[in-house]
């Protein structure tokens, strides 16, 4: 049943970082699958950023310290990036949460794998008291992330299409 929601990341501990609202498409053995259709509202911190510009899917998965933003051939930069979190966690029944702790990792159209923002990981671990378990969680999470985007594993190529072919802006 497709509902809507709002996607919530915070800065540690409580700054509201990104957010959006979307619609809740289904689940699988990944996750829950979120539909972010072309003109869906986006807010960075306390500011709307205007619209989203292009059809995606999130996938918020039931094991990980990642979150998946697919946007196929819609993107004109990336295919897909996954952000480094905390296990996303639904707070309520239309809203879910997460800690972004800065790591990406991006698929660019041409294929190309790349971890960004090490920089911002590193400045924030002392800005915002990363514990030790996150900042292990996090790296290993990472390193995992670019494994699996290389070798193309699940859901983050055809399972994350197949989702993105039911959203309609």
């Amino acid at each position: 049943m497709t509902r809507p929601v709002t996607v919530q990341f915070f800065k540690n501990p409580d700054m509201i970082h990104w957010g959006f609202e979307a619609l809740r498409l289904g689940e699988d053995d990944w996750g829950d699958w979120i539909a972010v259709p072309e003109g869906s509202r986006r807010w960075k911190g306390e500011r709307d950023v205007g619209p989203s510009t292009g059809n995606a899917v999130f996938c918020a998965p039931y094991d990980g310290w990642w979150h998946l933003h697919y946007s196929g051939a819609t993107h004109p930069t990336y295919s897909l990036f996954v952000d480094i979190v905390t296990p996303p966690v639904w707070v309520s029944e239309d809203r879910y949460e997460m800690i972004d702790l800065d790591l990406d990792v991006a698929v660019y159209r041409d294929g190309t794998v790349e971890i960004q923002d090490e920089d911002e990981f590193a400045i924030h671990q002392r800005q915002y008291g990363y514990s030790a378990e996150m900042i292990r969680r996090a790296s290993e999470e990472t390193q995992r992330i670019v494994t699996a985007l290389e070798q193309r594993q699940e859901p983050f190529f055809d399972v994350a299409a197949s989702w993105l072919s039911r959203v309609s802006g």
